[in-house]
């Protein structure tokens, strides 16, 4: 019997006359021991095992103990610790052969790091570090690349790194002509000239992207000259928000109940797992991968998922039960497009009524500053 080979459950709910009953025309169950009322331990033969609990937590029994027992199960635990130990042997081989060696090359700092690492690895002289020269490197990218101010390159594992960064351009030189547009649809409410040419007057309606100042003046002779356009503007705008009840809603929430799987991976072959499967009808499930060395050479990786249970429930209500709750969500939604420096002006809604939901459009009017500095005294006699 040592050699046996099977799997021990120790179980606990009702009905367990029917679940042996049941078990007994697919399987081979021997050594039945009630320890209870509710609570009782049996085995299955080996290779029936997972096809048993699968069964087990389909029928709602609570498996408070399971394990495995026999020659093949020796073996199992053999391979396993033989395998870990296989895969290192191997890593520590493949990481003797390669580590003279670069694998990766990395580009730091600037938005055409892809160009630049391609252009790298084509023009490389060797894979080998020692045959690397990264001064030669550095000289390279700065003469045929445009733009960039410096470049700093260094060797670090199997990776070539290069830290590149791009000319900055004094604020002097940049265009300061450009005109001052409008960022949103809206009315001229105020307009305080400072320098520039105006395009637009007090009571306007503007589109977003309209130029409201031109970067330029137009002297008594008819001659234009470029000027940085500058003044205080206002302007009302007009922001919109809503929320939709709906009379019957399924809301779906965790019930508490989880299973998790966790992975021992090396070079994307799973080697070692542990856990329970997933039997929720409903689930949602977070996976997280964790690196177990510092860099590719050995690139063990544990993986866990959790699978959480999910169970939806329908809720019926009225929109008059809900009235309050969702003009205020509307009004939120509202609120979080405006800029918080606003002044509203003006509040309102309208209720919009179709099959099965009922939606709330809620409007903010509000006075913007769009250009220049704040206008404490306008602000106030408004």
């Amino acid at each position: 019997m040592k050699l046996r080979n099977y799997h021990f459950f120790e179980i606990k709910g009702l009905n367990q006359e029917r679940l042996f009953n049941n078990l007994s025309q697919k399987f081979e169950i021997f050594e039945i021991n009630r320890l209870g009322k509710n609570r009782c331990t049996f085995k299955v033969k080996y290779f029936d095992g997972p096809k048993v609990k699968k069964i087990l937590l389909g029928e709602g029994y609570e498996i408070l103990t399971h394990k495995t027992a026999g020659f093949l199960n020796q073996m199992a635990i053999f391979c396993t610790s033989y395998g870990l130990i296989a895969g290192i042997a191997i890593s520590v081989l493949i990481y003797a052969v390669q580590s003279p060696y670069i694998q990766k090359i990395e580009v730091w700092g600037v938005e055409n790091s892809a160009e630049i690492a391609q252009y790298v690895e084509n023009n490389l002289p060797s894979k080998n570090k020692n045959r690397i020269n990264v001064a030669d490197i550095e000289h390279m990218i700065n003469y045929n690349f445009d733009n960039i101010s410096f470049v700093s390159g260094a060797i670090v594992g199997q990776s070539l790194v290069i830290n590149v960064k791009n000319e900055i351009v004094p604020p002097e030189m940049e265009s300061e002509f450009a005109p001052i547009v409008a960022e949103y649809d809206g009315v001229i409410t105020d307009i305080s000239l400072i320098q520039g040419t105006l395009r637009v007057q007090v009571g306007d309606i503007v589109q977003k992207g309209q130029i409201l100042v031109e970067g330029y003046v137009i002297n008594s002779s008819g001659e234009s000259f470029n000027i940085q356009p500058k003044a205080t503007i206002y302007m009302d705008i007009w922001v919109e928000g809503e929320a939709t009840h709906f009379g019957e809603q399924i809301v779906t929430y965790r019930t508490g109940a989880k299973a998790t799987h966790v992975s021992v991976t090396l070079f994307g072959a799973e080697f070692y797992t542990n856990g329970v499967e997933c039997t929720f009808e409903q689930y949602e499930s977070e996976r997280t991968v964790q690196n177990l060395s510092q860099n590719n050479l050995l690139p063990f990786k544990v993986i866990k998922t959790t699978y959480y249970e999910l169970q939806s429930q329908t809720i019926v209500s009225t929109f008059d039960e809900k009235r309050e709750q969702v003009i205020e969500q509307a009004r939120e939604n509202c609120l979080q497009k405006l800029q918080g420096c606003e002044i509203i002006k003006n509040e309102n809604y309208r209720i919009i009524q179709a099959a099965g939901s009922t939606t709330v459009k809620y409007v903010i009017t509000a006075n913007l500053l769009v250009s220049g500095e704040e206008d404490e005294n306008l602000h106030e006699q408004t």
